[in-house]
């Protein structure tokens, strides 16, 4: 709720900064929280999951979520974006703190959901197409 108050004394419409959740989706063998925009001021409901939307990068008319910028848990699931022969694309992983680990998390790769590296794994992706204005 504090960040909702910061963000409320920046603006006058603190609640398009923000994403509710009731529900969530299996993709797999994980469970997904279902994050939809805030229309208005919530309720801060204690079964409800509210938080502040990601931050996106920017490339032309493309975005992605910013990656992750700090190492994780020992054993804590990721996905990196990584490069095959022919595309980028997003490969679940285990982190390890392993070189390959660090130089990932450095390069920016590192991202704590399937669709957010792969939405980066996309934008490489146009930009190799030169899909970019």
């Amino acid at each position: 709720m504090l960040q909702y108050a910061q963000d409320a004394a920046e603006t006058d419409t603190p609640w398009e900064r923000w994403e509710t959740s009731e529900s969530k989706t299996k993709i797999g063998d994980e469970w997904v929280q279902d994050w939809e925009d805030l229309t208005e001021n919530p309720d801060w409901h204690p079964d409800v999951g509210y938080r502040r939307k990601p931050q996106v990068t920017r490339v032309g008319r493309h975005e992605f979520p910013r990656p992750v910028s700090r190492g994780l848990s020992e054993m804590d699931k990721f996905y990196m974006v990584i490069q095959r022969t022919d595309a980028f694309e997003a490969k679940r992983c285990v982190w390890a703190s392993t070189k390959q680990d660090m130089d990932a998390l450095e390069a920016g790769f590192i991202h704590l959901s399937r669709e957010a590296a792969q939405a980066h794994a996309d934008v490489l992706n146009a930009i190799c197409r030169g899909d970019v204005e």
